[in-house]
């Protein structure tokens, strides 16, 4: 869970901005949005996305890993999908985001209803907000699934999205500081190699290419 809040606290910094950026300004306009009450529901909503994705996520680790002969293949997929994550969060390659440009024109003009001063309403857009295609939010279900339970992947996305909160509250403030924090993207690219390297070498280490390392009573590979 450290990695989804390390993943939460600094990529928020410089990818929530650009992405949630307008749809905060776009929100905020709105007469629902003028109290801080239903930008809590929002918020509790879009968390509540997120945690519902690590329950799909994580119970997709857990059956995929009980079969033992797709243990070192699905490793070293996930570790080729980190390494794609860390280079699109830098900007090296092209962000999986664009593969969901249409989906998300549809949510943008879906979400549009959720807009009236209603308690409900306000959840309801919060739990849409979550469902947007985003490359942060793929990259934080990397842990999810590597979690291996349904459980753990539902608390792993539930500690990314309270770590994201601090950022979309101050995105005004931030919006216009964004080129000061090419660092955090940077920081969450090492983060997602660290993981990408440790699926590749526990896949290896499944296939009898690499020793399994332990430290102590817990196996890295």
């Amino acid at each position: 869970m450290l990695a989804s809040l390390l993943l939460g606290l600094l990529g928020s910094l410089g990818h929530c901005v650009g992405m949630c950026g307008p749809v905060v300004f776009l929100f905020d306009r709105q007469p629902a949005f003028q109290n801080k009450f239903a930008w809590a529901l929002a918020h509790a909503g879009r968390i509540t996305s997120y945690s519902f994705l690590g329950i799909i996520f994580g119970a997709f680790g857990q059956a995929l890993w009980s079969f033992d002969k797709l243990q070192a293949a699905l490793s070293i997929l996930f570790a080729l999908a980190a390494f794609y994550l860390a280079a699109a969060f830098i900007g090296l390659v092209p962000s999986p985001e664009l593969l969901f440009v249409s989906l998300t024109r549809r949510w943008g003009r879906a979400v549009r209803a959720f807009t009236s001063a209603s308690p409900p309403a306000s959840y309801v857009f919060g739990v849409l907000w979550g469902f947007l295609p985003c490359g942060l939010t793929l990259t934080a279900l990397v842990p999810a699934i590597a979690s291996k339970s349904p459980v753990y992947g539902a608390l792993n996305m539930l500690v990314f999205g309270i770590a994201t909160v601090p950022s979309l509250l101050a995105v005004k403030w931030f919006a216009n500081r964004t080129h000061s924090r090419s660092w955090s993207r940077a920081l969450v690219a090492v983060a997602m190699m660290l993981f990408g390297f440790q699926f590749a070498m526990r896949g290896f280490a499944s296939l009898g290419l690499v020793g399994h390392f332990m430290l102590g009573e817990v196996m890295f590979w």
